[in-house]
């Protein structure tokens, strides 16, 4: 019988071909977005990192009362190896966290970290062409070992399998490719493509501002906070000064507060979006359904029970619903490659988990494909088979119209889907509003027309510091010579990617009485001209001179204010760690928009110390010159000398607003779907109201009854079910802005223009939407219609 069923059913959605594509395409809509958005999710949010038994293994710190978080020493390292707590413990680094790969005619910049040998062990993962490191490589002199992505391997190289054991040039420096990696491999961070060697117990000179760290994994029959106090205890026996050592998980693989914010409520969205298309499609089986009733009514008549009307009804809607989790399925895929395609990696690559449908997608699939035929086909087919067979049989097919329980039921999702549509443009609205406000918003500096270059200067060449200071010289005279070149300056750290970080609790300054301070504070290192060039106005004291060394400091009008609150900070003296530096100069504050507060930080300048490897060239241009034009100007000074990721200062701000802007364009896409959906939702249920209400129009136009009457009585039916849809989408939009807030720059969840522009487009769109219907019930004509049954 359930067979027959189906069959019959499978006729049914077969004679029905416009209404099957139309179904069909809105659930596999439904179900591609909510696929994808999960796939996201998961891989940002959900999934543990891809490594063996992730719940324990861990970044060590140890923790100090004055300072917070510091770096492990290489005696505390020692100590934790050889005391049995961890079953494996291994290093890595980022402090110079990127290389420069010359890889044909373009030397290209890529992220790149420092590991242990036993670092890949430690995380279960295996190269899948070549070998790892070995344990006495990282040392001097055996540092030039390097390991590549799968994805660099292909990209940069074409995939040869010949260049393993062969050299390639990174940092101007020949390095043995011994391993390739797996493309969906990332660690330590999201972006890292790129491994060298390291020596935790004797990490190289390029490490000397920050020391590794250590990661660890522990047994899975040992307590996390039995493991946390022993190591405590251990710490503290050696460097009494740590507080307690602290294991930080690696289960979640990202920690970035803003993704945690922003992408939850994006998947919110997507699913309000799923609830909108799948009312639709409801909507649109209602319509089929009640237009049935005769047919119902004699199946009745003819000892048809209610649950098996209902049965057949809903087999049509689990049709629907297989195809349309086929469709999601293509689509999901469609739009996931879209987004890896389109979506800024800011945005989307944020994890160590690689973004692919898997097995976890497609049992998500299904459970959106379960859920939307259900939420579609339950209600029409409850509704539909509600029929009394002597009343039905007695109704003509023409002259019939809705029943009560039908045209509430169908108005009613109308309300629901209107009501999400507007909820979804409040907030895409005051998105696309903060991010308008964050594009136009003051930074402090001028940055058009500077474009920026990484030059790498290597130590092995450039040894001594009076050589690196006159080669420095070299470099900025060489560049002014270009075309077009207005000024040139030399820096470690630019803004907005920031120089180096200090996290430290202990900033103290020399006025009396003075606390310390928890800050976290930006650094540059810069050269004299760096203000003049960025026009940085020096508000009081002075720049730079030559006679200046790494103890002398320019801080920015929050850093002064925050440490001399209403004092004079010139000829003052500030300290943190085991530094201290004498202040020459306050500069204007340097402001990076963003609605992260950690990004836009206090800051302050150092002198650009002598034995940077990597610093940063800056060049004000009338006319910018070209990279190779640079560059041939760069081999001039000494062909050792590496540029590479020339790009202008602006672009590299407006990167600074791709989750904001990835942000809002998501949101803004979820809500014109919905809008559309809500419209085409109200245009086809007022087209079917229209037919079913011919005869009554004809009546209404024999009594009389103008055209634009007729038209008014169709449109004000669909002005007043987007009128009740608007309230209550006021009410959801006003909630969900709400929840907003804190993605919102400059703009309120009261913001009137944004109310404004939404209030608008529903109704525009309404109107739009009972356009066409109203017209076909203008058209009436009374005597054809009267003469019908």
């Amino acid at each position: 019988m359930m067979t027959g069923g189906l069959r019959h059913a499978w006729r049914r959605v077969r004679a029905r071909p416009w209404l099957t594509f139309v179904s069909v395409a809105m659930l596999g809509l439904a179900i591609g977005l909510a696929t994808a958005m999960f796939t996201i999710v998961d891989a940002l949010l959900l999934r543990p990192v891809p490594f063996r038994d992730p719940d324990h293994l861990a970044r060590f710190y140890t923790i100090r009362e004055s300072t917070g978080r510091s770096v492990v020493p290489a005696p505390v390292f020692r100590a934790l190896k050889d005391s049995g707590l961890f079953q494996s413990i291994a290093a890595a680094s980022t402090a110079n966290g990127t290389v420069v790969l010359d890889a044909g005619s373009e030397p290209v910049l890529r992220g790149a970290a420092r590991v242990s040998y036993d670092m890949f062990a430690l995380l279960g993962v295996s190269p899948i062409r070549g070998r790892g490191f070995l344990p006495d490589e990282g040392r001097a002199g055996t540092d030039d070992r390097v390991i590549l992505s799968e994805t660099l391997w292909r990209a940069l190289y074409g995939g040869d399998p010949n260049l393993l054991g062969q050299t390639i040039q990174v940092e101007g420096r020949p390095h043995t490719l011994v391993g390739i990696m797996p493309a969906d491999f990332r660690f330590p961070r999201w972006d890292t493509l790129v491994w060298r060697p390291l020596d935790y117990l004797a990490p190289p000179p390029a490490l000397a501002d920050e020391q590794p760290g250590p990661y660890v994994r522990w047994a899975a029959t040992r307590p996390k906070e039995e493991v946390a106090a022993h190591s405590t205890e251990l710490v503290r026996a050696i460097d009494p000064i740590v507080s307690k050592a602290s294991l930080e998980p690696l289960v979640l693989s990202n920690r970035d507060e803003y993704y945690k914010r922003v992408v939850p409520l994006l998947a919110a969205g997507a699913g309000l979006v799923f609830l909108v298309l799948c009312a639709n499609v409801s909507g649109l089986l209602l319509a089929q359904f009640t237009a049935r009733r005769r047919e119902y009514g004699m199946c009745s008549a003819l000892g048809a029970s209610r649950a098996r009307l209902v049965r057949e009804a809903s087999a049509e809607s689990v049709i629907l619903g297989v195809m349309g989790v086929a469709a999601g399925v293509a689509i999901a895929w469609a739009l996931v490659g879209l987004a890896r395609g389109l979506l800024p990696d800011a945005l989307l690559s944020r994890s160590l988990n690689p973004v692919n449908l898997d097995v976890r997608a497609l049992l998500a699939a299904s459970a959106a494909g379960v859920i939307g035929t259900i939420v579609a086909g339950a209600l029409p087919a409850w509704i539909g088979t509600s029929v009394r067979a002597a009343g039905s049989l007695a109704a003509t097919e023409r002259a019939g119209t809705e029943t009560r329980t039908a045209r509430l039921a169908s108005r009613g999702l109308l309300v629901v889907e209107i009501a999400l549509a507007c909820a979804l443009l409040v907030s895409a609205t005051l998105l696309t509003r903060s991010l308008l406000n964050l594009s136009g918003a003051e930074r402090g500096l001028r940055s058009e027309g500077v474009i920026t270059a990484w030059l790498s200067i290597p130590s092995a060449t450039f040894k001594d510091a009076l050589t690196r200071r006159t080669l420095v010289v070299a470099i900025e005279d060489a560049l002014r010579e270009l075309p077009g070149v207005q000024r040139v300056t030399l820096s470690y750290g630019v803004p907005p990617a920031g120089g180096a970080l200090h996290f430290y609790k202990d900033w103290r300054s020399d006025l009396p009485g003075a606390r310390p301070l928890d800050l976290v504070v930006n650094s540059y290192e810069v050269r004299p001209d760096f203000f003049a060039l960025y026009d940085l106005p020096i508000l009081r004291g002075r720049t730079f001179e030559a006679g200046d060394d790494a103890s002398t400091a320019i801080v920015g009008e929050r850093f002064a204010g925050l440490l001399w609150p209403g004092a004079e900070p010139i000829g003052r003296t500030f300290s943190f760690g085991k530094r201290a530096l004498r202040v020459v100069g306050v500069a204007r504050e340097v402001r990076l928009p963003s609605l992260e507060a950690r990004v836009d930080r206090p800051e302050f300048y150092t002198p650009l110390r002598a034995d940077r490897e990597g610093v940063m060239i800056s060049l004000r241009c009338e006319t910018c010159p070209t990279l190779p034009s640079i560059r041939r100007r760069i081999d001039h000074v000494h062909a050792a000398l590496r540029l590479s990721g020339l790009r202008y200062l602006d672009d590299v701000f407006n990167e600074q607003l791709v989750g904001s802007r990835a942000t809002a364009a998501l949101g803004m896409a979820f809500a014109v779907i919905a809008l559309l959906a809500a419209a085409g939702g109200l245009l086809s249920v007022l087209s079917y109201a229209v037919s079913r209400r011919r005869r009554e129009f004809g009546i209404r136009v024999a009594l009389g009854a103008s055209g634009s009457q007729i038209r008014i009585l169709v449109l004000r039916d669909g002005l007043v079910v987007a009128a009740i849809g608007l309230v209550a989408g006021v009410g959801g939009g006003w909630l969900l802005s709400r929840a907003l807030s804190s993605m919102q720059y400059g703009v309120t969840a009261a913001d009137p223009l944004s109310w404004s522009i939404v209030v608008a487009s529903i109704a525009v769109t309404t109107v739009a939407a009972a356009w066409r219907p109203a017209r076909q019930a203008m058209r009436a004509d009374p005597a054809t219609l009267l003469r019908e049954d």
